[in-house]
């Protein structure tokens, strides 16, 4: 019973490491701009380079390369997750991020978080307790404090369409890997990056298929090890063992963990503001991770 009650922090864990991989994105993906990628490079080859370093390390064991080919009958599900979680995703934040400020790109992606308790309320049976409002209302009045505040914020209509469609698209896969039961581990990363990774190639080819260089390869292994395996990795891990409403409660965090490595890589400070933000950020972590003890 003790030991039940250590591990019931096991998916609250996963879903923090998933924010803090997940606030890399944005700073590998600025330094990648200033490199000369595009967005639809910079989208498929941190994909589909995660999809060749998983398919080597499934093929080193016999049982992952089982595991992988057994999912095989479950196509149809990772195909619509990929859409949904990769490619909605890394197509629409990335070339947001080139058409708008990072701070409100940050705030529209994971404010649109909230369909993902609403569909997990709803349909999924977990139940939305006063607990989870409250922090989700804390996290998202922080990261709103953070991008109002912090840097100037500014973006193009399309550019705000576009970092709401790549938040949907994340609410939708949090929501729908819970629901198809998909699990977690190497095996089923294989078929989302496989999958991504086509579904990326096809804004790639239109825009004109190249191949980056120099040192532009630096950030995609960045890119490639942080956000892209390690985020999904544990996103999934924190969906598969706990709530998917929780999940994307903790995760909506990940502005916090931007703004700390844009500090460390760029100088960015803190106002009055964004330290509010932060804290509020914070006070809302606490509350979702909190487990009341039993009586």
């Amino acid at each position: 019973m003790r030991f039940s009650h250590r591990t019931s922090y096991g998916p609250e864990t996963c879903a923090l490491v998933a924010a803090l991989l997940n606030g890399t994105i944005g700073v590998l993906t600025r330094v990648g701009f200033d490199q000369g990628a595009t967005p639809a490079m910079i989208a498929f080859w941190k994909c589909f380079g995660a999809f060749l370093l998983v398919c080597a390390l499934c093929a080193c064991r016999r049982q992952l390369t089982t595991q992988t080919i057994s999912l095989a009958k479950r196509w149809p599900q990772f195909a619509c997750l990929s859409f949904l979680g990769i490619f909605g995703l890394y197509y629409f934040e990335t070339k947001a991020f080139a058409q708008a400020s990072i701070p409100l790109v940050s705030f529209l992606t994971y404010a649109a978080g909230g369909a993902t308790i609403a569909l997990s309320g709803l349909l999924l049976g977990e139940t939305i307790t006063r607990r989870k409002v409250i922090a989700f209302a804390a996290i998202v009045l922080g990261v709103g404090l953070m991008s109002l505040f912090e840097h100037a914020v500014t973006g193009s209509l399309s550019g705000i369409a576009l970092a709401l469609a790549g938040g949907c698209g994340y609410a939708l896969f949090i929501f729908l890997s819970k629901w198809f039961r998909i699990g977690a581990g190497l095996p089923q990363l294989v078929w989302l990056f496989g999958f991504g990774s086509v579904f990326l190639l096809m804004p790639l080819v239109n825009e004109g298929f190249a191949i980056p260089d120099g040192f532009t390869w630096i950030t995609l292994c960045g890119l490639v090890l942080l956000p892209t395996i390690g985020g999904f990795y544990f996103t999934t891990r924190a969906v598969a063992g706990g709530q998917a409403s929780k999940v994307q409660i903790i995760e909506t965090s990940d502005p916090l963990f931007a703004t700390g490595f844009g500090f460390l890589l760029f100088g960015d400070r803190l106002s009055h503001a964004g330290m509010l933000g932060a804290a509020c950020i914070a006070a809302g972590l606490l509350i979702a991770v909190w487990h009341r003890p039993d009586r």
